[in-house]
């Protein structure tokens, strides 16, 4: 059994928040959280939260992101959380972490490696220091 969906608010008070600067009502999140990690609640993250936790964490809070990356990288490791295509996630994050390129960007990189594909219809440079070859339009 996968779990129940989660949404971004609750992952970003867990990232972003201090047990003891959390407001009373939202302090279950870190037990919450301990329990996604250790397996004992099962989860269903989906790729559209994670994603919009990166930019809820890199835009709203400034959070470098490389670091939030790294962040959510062990986040979705936790034992608890079911994330389709795992894997994939996981290299996303780390290209962002190794090269620094955008969220979207790192995510087709890891995407067409996944696929065994060695190029990309884009004009953006960041695809070439990913390890593609931009395709001619």
């Amino acid at each position: 059994m996968a779990g129940n969906l989660i949404d971004t608010n609750v992952i970003i008070r867990y990232l972003i928040e201090t047990p003891e600067s959390t407001p009373e009502k939202f302090k279950g999140v870190f037990s919450f959280f301990e329990k996604v990690e250790s397996g004992h609640i099962k989860i269903e993250l989906t790729e559209l939260v994670l994603f919009e936790s990166f930019f809820v964490l890199t835009r709203l809070y400034k959070v470098p992101s490389t670091k939030t990356a790294n962040i959510l990288e062990k986040l979705v490791q936790f034992k608890g959380i079911n994330l389709p295509n795992k894997k994939l996630i996981i290299a996303c994050l780390t290209i962002i972490q190794d090269t620094n390129v955008d969220l979207v960007d790192a995510y087709l990189i890891a995407l067409s490696k996944d696929k065994g594909s060695k190029g990309i219809y884009s004009f953006d440079k960041d695809m070439v220091r990913g390890g593609l070859k931009n395709l001619e339009i």
